[in-house]
C-alpha cells in the first residue's frame, strides 16, 4: 500500500481527513482505501480590475469502502453522504461488504487486488486487514495500467481478473561435442614415418603413398 497523502497540500489533506471522518461516522466501515484523486485548479486574472479573482480549487477522491457483511448501503444513504461531504469535495464511493471483497480478492479480481496492493489505506478497525490475503506482486503493474487506460471510470471493475503470467523458459545450453581429431602419417626421408595431429578434419584427404 502507498502513503501518498503527503503529496497533497494542507487543504486537500484536511479534506481527506474530514471525508474519512464523516464516512466512518455514517457507515462504520471496516476498511477505507483511497485509490485515486483529482485536483482541479481554476485561476482567473484580468487587467481591467484592480481586485484580482481568487484561485478556486476542487478536490475529487475515489474511495473503496469495505463494510461489515451485515451492512447494506442503499442509494438514499449514498446521496446523504455525498451531500454531507460536498463542502470538502466530490467523493466517488465503491462500497462492498467484507465477504464480497474477500471473494473478489481470492478469485483474482484486478480492481480489488490492485487497490489492496497500491491504494492508500485511510481507515481500518478490528484488525480487518489481517483477514485479507497477501497483496499481489508488482509483476501485474502493466496489466493494471492497461486496465486503467482502457476504463478510467472503472465501469467494468467487477469483470476483469488478473491474467496469469507465464514465465519464459530458460534457454537450455546444448552440450558441446568433442572436436574430431585426425591423425595423418607424414613421410620424412631422414626420420621415417611421423604422426601429425590436426583438430579439424580435411575432406577428401588422399592417403599417403609409399
Amino acid at each position: 500500500m502507498k502513503n501518498y497523502i503527503n503529496q497533497l497540500n494542507s487543504k486537500e489533506q484536511y479534506a481527506v481527513h474530514c471525508i474519512k471522518k464523516l464516512i466512518t461516522t455514517q457507515l462504520d466501515p471496516l476498511i477505507i482505501y483511497c485509490f485515486g484523486y483529482t485536483i482541479s485548479v481554476s485561476t482567473r486574472r484580468s487587467a481591467f480590475v484592480k481586485k484580482q479573482f481568487a484561485e478556486e480549487r476542487h478536490f475529487t477522491c475515489d474511495l473503496l469502502i469495505i463494510t461489515p457483511s451485515a451492512v447494506t448501503v442503499d442509494e438514499d444513504k449514498r446521496a446523504a453522504i455525498q451531500e454531507m461531504v460536498a463542502h470538502f469535495g466530490t467523493v466517488n464511493m465503491v462500497i462492498h461488504p467484507l465477504g464480497f471483497a474477500l471473494r473478489q480478492l481470492n478469485e483474482g479480481n484486478l480492481f480489488f487486488s490492485w487497490v489492496h496492493k497500491n491504494g492508500m489505506l485511510l481507515h481500518e478497525r478490528n484488525n480487518s486487514m489481517q483477514l485479507l490475503p497477501a497483496p499481489v506482486g508488482k509483476e501485474y503493474q502493466l496489466q493494471a495500467a492497461a486496465f486503467y487506460a482502457g476504463d478510467p471510470e472503472m465501469t467494468g471493475y467487477l469483470e476483469v481478473k488478473l491474467q496469469r503470467l507465464v514465465k519464459p523458459q530458460p534457454k537450455q545450453e546444448k552440450p558441446s561435442l568433442p572436436q574430431p581429431v585426425e591423425i595423418r602419417l607424414m613421410l620424412d626421408p631422414q626420420q621415417g614415418w611421423q604422426p601429425a595431429v590436426t583438430k579439424a578434419p580435411v575432406a577428401n584427404q588422399p592417403t599417403p603413398e609409399d
